[in-house]
C-alpha cells in the first residue's frame, strides 16, 4: 500500500515537473521570438532612418545653395519667447534681405501657434537661432568705421528698439566721434543693422570650415530647423565628443559668407 502511494506521489510529481518545464519553455519561446522581433524590427528600423538621413543630407547639400530659407534670431526669457532679427536668404543668388518688424510678427506668431510649418510653401528652411548661442560661438572679428564690437554690444543692439541709434552711439564712444554725425552716415534702418551683425553670426556658423560650431549649436537646440527632417534629427545622437573631433566638412556648396561678404 505504502508503495502504491509513493508511486502515485513520485508520478503527480513529475506530472507537475513535466507541466511546469513546459511552461517555461512555452514562456521561454514567446519572450525568444518577441526578442528577436524586436531585434528584427530595431535593424530594419536604423537601415530606414540611415537611408532617409542620407537622402535628407543630399537633398540639403543640393538645394540650400539655391533655394531661399529664412534666419531668425530669438531671445527667451522667463519662458517667454520673442523674435529680434531676421533674414531671408539665397546663397545662389546673393540675396540677403531684412525681414521687416511686420514680417517678424507674424512669423512670431507662427511660431507660438505651431504652425511655422506652413512657411515650407515659401522657404526650403526656417532657422530660428538663440541669442545665447551668440555667447558660444566665437564669431570673427566684427567692425565698422574701424571701430570693432564686442559680444556685450552685440547682444545689447539685437536687444535694442533702436538699434541704429545704439551702434552709433558705441561707434562714437569708440571712436572719439559725435553720435549725431555716425547715425547720420548710418544709412541703413534698425532691422537693417541687426541683420548686419546677424550676418557675421551666419558667416561664422554656417561656413563649412566650422561645421563642429554648427552641428553643436544644432545639438545644443541653439539652432532649431524647420522641417525638422531626418538629417537634424540625426545630429542630435551624434555624440558631442564626435563632434568635436569632426574634421572640417561642407554641408553645403555655397557658404553663407559668400552671401553677406
Amino acid at each position: 500500500m505504502i508503495e502504491i502511494v509513493a508511486m502515485i506521489v513520485i508520478m503527480i510529481i513529475i506530472f507537475l515537473l513535466l507541466f511546469w518545464l513546459k511552461k517555461t519553455l512555452f514562456l521561454f519561446g514567446f519572450f525568444f521570438k518577441l526578442a528577436m522581433l524586436f531585434m528584427l524590427i530595431v535593424v530594419v528600423g536604423s537601415f530606414v532612418f540611415g537611408y532617409l538621413v542620407v537622402k535628407d543630407a543630399n537633398d540639403f547639400k543640393n538645394n540650400f545653395s539655391n533655394s531661399t530659407s529664412m534666419m531668425i534670431v530669438k531671445q527667451t526669457t522667463n519662458g517667454t519667447e520673442s523674435f529680434l532679427a531676421g533674414v531671408t536668404l539665397n546663397p545662389e543668388k546673393k540675396e540677403y534681405n531684412s525681414m521687416s518688424q511686420k514680417q517678424l510678427s507674424n512669423v512670431e506668431q507662427l511660431y507660438k501657434d505651431n504652425k511655422i510649418s506652413t512657411l515650407g510653401a515659401d522657404y526650403y528652411k526656417v532657422f530660428i537661432i538663440e541669442l545665447k548661442s551668440f555667447d558660444e560661438v566665437k564669431l570673427y572679428n566684427i567692425s565698422d568705421q574701424n571701430v570693432e564690437l564686442s559680444g556685450a554690444e552685440i547682444k545689447t543692439i539685437m536687444l535694442s528698439d533702436n538699434a541704429r541709434a545704439d551702434l552709433s552711439s558705441i561707434i562714437a564712444k569708440k571712436s572719439g566721434r559725435k553720435a549725431n554725425d555716425v547715425y547720420n552716415e548710418l544709412a541703413a534702418t534698425d532691422e537693417g543693422v541687426k541683420s548686419y551683425l546677424l550676418s557675421y553670426y551666419l558667416s561664422t556658423v554656417f561656413n563649412p570650415s566650422n561645421i563642429t560650431q554648427f552641428l553643436t549649436q544644432l545639438k545644443k537646440d541653439n539652432i532649431q530647423v524647420y522641417a525638422n527632417t531626418p538629417l537634424f534629427q540625426a545630429i542630435k545622437l551624434v555624440p558631442q565628443t564626435l563632434i568635436n573631433t569632426m574634421a572640417p566638412k561642407s554641408i553645403t556648396n555655397t557658404s553663407i559668407s559668400n552671401v553677406t561678404s
